[in-house]
């Protein structure tokens, strides 16, 4: 047992500490080196440019691993270096001994546990993150993470497929055709079982139950939600062989596009989920069929999904649902995969001890089809992304809290930017607190013990141990940190304590007022970077908290020191210069919003004008169209009327001379009989 320094209020108070794995070995291999093997060693160091000279001249072995540790070179599951030094020094057995404590660290859990349960909170189903799985997770190196959760319907195999791309044949319970096993989300994280430097993490999720019952359903999509959302490779395990129904079974995915944004604000136009949505892997499991014929060859599984998922023609009810969720398939998930995995055996009791039996037991068509399955996902060498970069362990923890509190919130919508930002604020501010416990480290090791000291020399290794834990962040973290944000607050926190370690003999009463004063102010200065003040009305709110301020500050300074008042006036000069900038904010803001307010009038009132002026235009332009109608219904009635007057002129005429032929063959014919003329 080792005894470490814990420093609270009050005296320092020994505390007993476990040795790492890694400190015992430091140990044992700083006892084994002879006198001559440490010189190599240093000059190794030296000559490969690991430490600086001055370093380690007269450091032990032990200490040397601890500077390559607090530089990030080697650490927990990273011991690469520290074996290829050992080898270099022709301790193959000690390079041995740390490769096994490279692989001990390595086994990050022995079997999965629960990510997340749920709880009644309001009367609504919450969801969140169990103790276990945080404590797991924030404790991880920050490497990056597969991340593949297996999704789908309940007792369809989902757990075994979860057991195999983990590489075990048990650990996630099976459940039985009458009882489903997994109840939330559980995962299992393991060292990457194909690519170094990586982690593997399987989720196994809640079986998918009825999608007509609508809490049902509501629970599953908040599910399927959130599985998608942090991953990088989705599993659908389904079971059977794909038909005309197959496609329903997917239905679910048709309710991502309301469930999740792309920006935080929900300008999503033109935005494409897909590009930001895992890589879909539809496994059908314990399945028969073969992909059918087509183009003169058998189509591959990934041509069979796609011709699954063509558009059907028609309209009817069924032929919109089927071709509403194929859509939704094909535009959230740009990469889809099927594959088709024959039965593990016709054996039922095989079938039902598939944890425990012999793989010589199981069918080669089954061992081949899964085998192939979990290499292809291994091999892909994807990793969890967003926004388009890599999230580390510790960056997982941070966008599954986010997401899990917007799924949560019925009035927030989960966005892949939003989850960024969580995540680079996240990763900011871990880096920000591991280097700063660094430099403290490092001062208390370099620094405290050497003084007093010349101020020169005291400023040269503090600033040392500041640029050196600046560096690091910068390293670690700079992707993230864009803008400089969080290395400016680093900067500026290191900095303050280089001038506390440089006053730290003289002026005790003028550092503790300083700090108390910063303390109180502290909540004005955040919400004047937020900007909380930049707004109308906002220079009253600062006065406001600013008497706040000096009533806090004289009630904690009371009776420490003569430097009390002498702050408060250096502070109130400094104070001056915000108060006036945030005045002159205020005031030019009420100005802006009354010239913009009497443009807005003026311009409300010209369009209100021009408005009734169209209006009128429009009203004389309908009269003259109707009077025109109505002149041209007249003309057409008067034409009609001589039309038919000429043709009943017609008609009387024709008949007058039918008539007056008619009277002339009379005649005619009287005339002959008269004559005695024959007719």
């Amino acid at each position: 047992m080792a005894i470490a320094m814990e420093v609270e209020e009050g005296y320092p108070q020994p505390t007993k500490v476990e040795l790492s794995l890694r400190n015992k070995l430091y140990i044992k291999i700083s006892e084994h080196l002879s006198e001559d093997e440490v010189k190599s060693l240093r000059q190794s160091m030296i000559t490969d440019n690991h430490i600086a000279r001055g370093r380690v001249e007269n450091a032990k072995p032990h200490e040397m691993f601890n500077m390559l540790e607090a530089d990030g070179k080697i650490g927990r599951e990273n011991l690469g270096l520290l074996k290829e030094l050992l080898k270099a020094l022709g301790k193959g057995t000690l390079a041995m001994e740390a490769e096994d404590v490279e692989e001990e660290e390595g086994r990050v859990m022995d079997g999965p546990i629960k990510l997340t349960s749920t709880r009644e909170v309001n009367n609504r189903r919450q969801i969140y993150i169990s103790p276990a799985a945080e404590k797991i997770l924030s404790s991880l190196p920050p490497r990056s993470v597969d991340v593949v959760s297996v999704v789908g319907p309940m007792r369809k195999g989902k757990s075994h497929m979860a057991n195999l791309l983990c590489k075990k044949k048990s650990g996630f319970p099976l459940g039985d055709d009458m009882e489903s096993k997994t109840k939330d989300f559980w995962f299992w994280i393991r060292p990457h079982p194909v690519q170094t430097g990586r982690y593997l993490m399987v989720v196994d999720t809640e079986g998918l139950g009825d999608y007509c019952d609508e809490e049902q359903r509501d629970k599953d999509t908040k599910y399927l939600v959130l599985a998608t959302l942090i991953s990088n490779h989705l599993v659908f395990n389904l079971q059977g062989n794909p038909d005309s129904g197959f496609v329903t079974n997917l239905r679910l995915m048709g309710d991502l596009a309301e469930r999740i944004r792309v920006q935080r604000d929900g300008g999503d136009e033109g935005q494409n989920l897909g590009q930001h949505f895992p890589e879909l892997w539809v496994a059908v499991q314990d399945t028969h069929l073969k992909t059918p014929q087509k183009y003169g060859r058998r189509l591959t599984p990934d041509e069979f999904l796609e011709l699954l998922l063509e558009h059907k023609d028609g309209h009817t009810t069924a032929i919109n649902s089927h071709n509403n969720m194929t859509s939704a398939v094909k535009a959230f998930f740009p990469k889809r995969h099927l594959r088709l995995i024959p039965a593990p055996s016709i054996n039922s009791d095989v079938l039902s001890n598939l944890g425990s039996v012999a793989d010589s037991a199981l069918q080669t068509e089954y061992k081949d089809a899964t085998g192939n399955f979990t290499r292809e996902i291994w091999n892909s060498g994807q990793v969890k992304r967003v926004n388009g970069e890599d999230v580390k362990t510790t960056g997982l923890l941070h966008i599954m809290r986010y997401y899990i509190d917007a799924i949560n919130d019925p009035n927030a919508m989960p966005s892949v930017l939003g989850a960024y930002e969580a995540m680079a604020e996240g990763e900011c501010r871990r880096a920000s607190e591991e280097q700063m416990k660094t430099f403290q480290k490092t001062v208390e090791e370099t620094v405290k013990p050497l003084m007093p000291t010349d101020e020169a020399t005291c400023n040269r290794r503090i600033q040392a141990a500041v640029d050196n834990a600046v560096a690091r962040m910068s390293a670690d973290v700079g992707k993230w940190d864009k803008d400089g944000t969080w290395k400016r607050r680093l900067q500026a926190k290191l900095n303050k304590e280089r001038l506390d370690l440089l006053n730290l003999n003289s002026a005790k009463s003028k550092d503790l007022c300083e700090t108390i004063l910063k303390k109180v102010d502290l909540p004005v200065r955040l919400k004047v970077g937020r900007g909380v003040y930049n707004g109308i009305g906002g220079f009253n709110t600062y006065a406001k908290d600013m008497e706040d301020v000096y009533r806090a500050y004289r009630q904690k300074a009371s009776g420490k020191g003569p430097a009390v008042e002498k702050v408060l006036e250096t502070f109130r000069a400094t104070e001056t210069t915000r108060r006036n900038a945030i005045m002159d904010t205020d005031k030019k803001l009420v100005e802006e919003d009354r010239r913009v307010k009497e443009e807005q009038r003026k311009k409300q009132e010209a369009k209100a004008a021009a408005e009734r002026a169209a209006e009128k235009e429009r009203l004389a332009r309908a009269e003259a169209a109707k009077a025109e109608a109505e002149r041209a219904a007249e003309e057409a009635k008067r034409r009609v009327a001589e039309v038919e007057a000429k043709r009943q002129e017609a008609l009387a005429e024709a008949a007058r001379q039918a008539q007056r032929a008619a009277e002339e063959r009379a005649r005619r014919k009287e005339r002959k009989y008269f004559l005695g003329i024959p007719y």
